[in-house]
């Protein structure tokens, strides 16, 4: 299967509010213009749980499609849609994470921007790190790492400049599957498992449903009404639509037509994208209102061991690549449910453990402190000498 997970690295601290967290900017120390070389530390930005149980429930996602091969409609749900919503959750957080800067401007907007691109160069070095122990998983985090850099400014883009870019970027996604069917792309990184222009568009979503569904219960009902339907239908259509044979037919108007609607998961054609970003938003929405209810008592205790995995996703996500990537060879069994099962229960039980005892995992530590590293605006100068 070539469903993977993504890393989404956390960037809000815990809580059990659903409110976006930019919606408390920080204050500024009066004296301080926004412009000022030297900004102080915000507080720490309050956890959206929901996110994180989706971001638990893509991980589980990508375990099952990694390891279990399930047959029939619970396939479907495992095809396209885990990494789908890594990506729209991706995009969510790019927003959160460009939020502080877009309302400050100045150096606050250029440090934001700064570490989005910083966050994105790590991304890609550690997926080529680990691709080579991944077995047939193909590693995501390569992708993620480009859209990061590529949509740095995103967060601070009107809406109808997002939307002008999305809909291009959908656009380029179709055509550049049409080229790699008739006459190959230039590079793999514009098609493959992860076609930039494709995760770049769920990205794109993301920060819109930041934006328009993620602090409005009403909007995430309507999203589940309408994203549902979308899923299944596209699921529908991965079975009805014969794409082999309209391949097979060597006909350049009955092939370009097909691939620029193809249904097939990581294809990035416009059924693919409409139908897997309509589940992930659906998805989405459903554990944001599902949170709503599990605040108190024993039902956040119930939900404790999805958020916390899911607050660590790099550090699950990698560690499941690096565990699973040698039984994933080419002549490897289909299904391992022994493995698969026990991946995810290990998983839930020492990220809970872990979150008892930290605010982050170990890889979201650690990308955390380069980032600050990089973009820390308070380093004293130093003379470089000369070579004479």
């Amino acid at each position: 299967m070539h469903v993977t997970g993504s890393f989404e690295p956390p960037t809000d601290c815990p809580t059990t509010s659903n409110t976006p967290p930019e919606e408390a900017a920080p204050s500024r120390p009066s004296g301080t213009s926004p412009a000022a070389p030297t900004t102080t530390l915000s507080p720490p930005r309050r956890r959206i749980i929901g996110l994180d149980i989706a971001r638990a429930l893509a991980l589980i996602g990508m375990v099952v499609a990694h390891l279990m091969e399930p047959e029939g409609w619970p396939a479907e749900i495992v095809r396209g849609f885990p990494s789908a919503l890594f990506a729209v959750l991706a995009g969510i957080s790019l927003s959160i994470m460009g939020s502080r800067g877009v309302r400050e401007g100045g150096a606050a907007l250029a440090a934001s921007r700064h570490g989005i691109i910083v966050r994105g160069v790590i991304l890609i070095v550690l997926g080529e790190m680990i691709t080579p122990f991944a077995g047939t998983i193909n590693v995501v985090l390569t992708a993620f790492g480009i859209c990061y850099i590529a949509l740095a400014c995103a967060p601070r883009w009107h809406t109808r400049t997002l939307m002008v870019v999305l809909v291009w970027t959908i656009i380029l996604s179709a055509v550049c599957h049409v080229l790699d069917a008739t006459v190959g792309v230039p590079s793999q990184a514009l098609a493959g498992a992860y076609p930039a222009f494709a995760w770049a568009s769920y990205m794109l979503i993301g920060v819109l449903a930041h934006r328009f569904i993620v602090g409005s219960a009403r909007a995430q009902a309507l999203t589940v009404a309408v994203g549902l339907p979308l899923a299944v239908a596209g699921a529908v259509a991965r079975n009805t639509i014969d794409v082999v044979a309209a391949v097979s037919s060597d006909k350049l108007s009955v092939i370009i037509p097909m691939m620029l609607i193809d249904p097939v998961t990581h294809s990035g054609a416009l059924i693919d994208l409409v139908t897997t970003a309509g589940g992930a938003l659906a998805i989405v929405s459903l554990c944001l209102l599902a949170h709503r209810g599990t605040r108190t008592g024993w039902a956040s205790r119930l939900v404790l061991p999805l958020q916390a995995m899911g607050s660590m996703s790099l550090t699950v996500y990698v560690c499941h690549v690096l565990s699973a990537g040698p039984f994933l060879s080419d002549d490897a069994p289909l299904r391992m449910p022994v493995l698969g099962t026990a991946t995810i229960l290990f998983t839930l039980a020492l990220a809970t453990i872990i979150r008892l005892r930290f605010d982050h995992g170990p890889l979201e530590w650690a990308l955390r402190r380069l980032v600050r590293t990089a973009t820390d605006q308070n380093r004293p100068g130093r003379t470089i000498p000369e070579l004479t």
